[in-house]
């Protein structure tokens, strides 16, 4: 008869697969339940970019953990390749972020004399300086900021990588669809499936993305809603784009593999998550304003997903109030591939008790809300 796991992670995404693999590297029997496919959902379609100077809570309380996330990502990268032989995609990339007005180019400044403080490395271009860089941008610019300190992985490998090596460490994935908690009075002791089985274990963890807000199952609801993003890949030879340019919420970026991704749009559209005809052009309108060179390109892949957002647009981290033994993974929203392996780290330290340098800070606490 196997015996049950220390833990259960509820989750196969980033989220879920970080904690998974910190805590089965520290000794203990881990067992991961996944709905779905690992990565089906955001963790699988998400730019992947590791951008430690952008979002909500920048600069403020999530600055310094998303620099440690950088320096994470930076020691895991050959860690996964070595555990699995997946190579992550791990690289360095330009950002430019312009400006197309003087209150643009008075918050580029802003930025970067914080920026600066904060030891990023951070240039500030006029907008002939910003044509020189990228030719292909017409239109009206005052300048642009090219931002050194970012770096991007491909998700999808990421998260397959540490779902991979966290098996080949010992730990077991099973597919499931957890509908409800065991429990021995206050204590969780295991998850209750939709097939009518359980699976019992000393802890239980919550990854489960934007559905931990849905209220349609017996589980905790979480204060997080999804928010929609949808991201279109072109194909468009040529060597332009070696810069990822963003304004006002759209980007271009071109990958690895020469595709060039523009997006991404942002809605509350509860869980409905099929690609759209208006996202599609609206992300091209916005992108073809920027660069109307774009106009040839050809759409080759068009994506949508969920991302998991909270009310105060922070993490969800560790133990949850009232349920002794249930701790929470969740609420990264777009940050969920930079901070993935900073929550890991924290979660797996609020189960194991040994949190080491990486406490979970009262920002990210669980225990700030209250679960129905």
């Amino acid at each position: 008869m196997t015996s049950a796991p220390d833990v259960i992670v509820v989750g196969g995404g980033a989220a879920g697969a970080s904690v998974a693999y910190e805590l089965v590297k520290r000794g203990l029997g881990v067992t991961m339940i996944e709905r779905d496919s690992i990565a089906s959902h955001a963790s699988g379609f998400a730019y992947g970019g590791l951008f430690p100077t952008m979002g909500a809570g920048i600069p403020g309380p999530i600055l310094s953990h998303a620099k440690r996330g950088i320096s994470l990502h930076k020691r895991l990268a050959p860690e996964l390749e070595d555990a699995t032989g997946i190579d992550i995609e791990l690289r360095a990339v330009r950002s430019l972020d312009l400006a197309v007005n003087e209150d643009g180019y008075r918050h580029l400044q802003e930025s970067v004399k914080w920026q600066r403080e904060e030891d990023l490395e951070v240039d500030l271009l006029d907008a002939d300086g910003v044509r020189s860089e990228e030719p292909s941008l017409t239109g009206e610019l005052t300048g642009g900021l090219v931002q050194r300190s970012h770096f991007e992985v491909d998700s999808y490998k990421y998260t397959l990588a540490l779902v991979t090596a966290f098996e080949r460490a010992g730990g077991s994935h099973q597919p499931g669809d957890v509908v409800g908690l065991l429990r021995d009075g206050d204590r969780v002791t295991g998850v209750a499936l939709g097939n009518g089985s359980s699976v019992p274990g000393g802890s239980v963890v919550l990854a489960t993305g934007p559905w931990s807000g849905d209220g349609s199952k017996g589980l905790p609801h979480f204060p997080v809603k999804p928010k929609k993003g949808e991201i279109l890949r072109l194909r468009f030879p040529g060597r332009d784009f070696v810069h990822r340019i963003s304004l006002a919420g759209h980007y271009i970026a071109r990958k690895p593999d020469g595709l060039v991704w523009v997006g991404t749009t942002e809605e509350d559209v509860g869980f409905d998550d099929r690609p759209s005809t208006a996202a599609r052009d609206s992300i091209m309108a916005g992108t073809l304003a920027l660069a109307p060179v774009l106009e040839s390109a050809e759409i080759v892949q068009h994506t949508a997903c969920l991302r998991p957002v909270t009310s105060d647009e922070m993490p969800i981290l560790g133990a949850m109030p009232g349920y002794d033994g249930l701790f929470a993974a969740n609420g990264a929203g777009k940050k969920g591939i930079l901070l993935s392996p900073v929550m890991g780290r924290m979660v797996a330290g609020a189960v194991t008790g040994n949190s080491g340098r990486d406490p979970i800070p009262v920002e990210f606490d669980a225990a700030r809300f209250t679960y129905g």
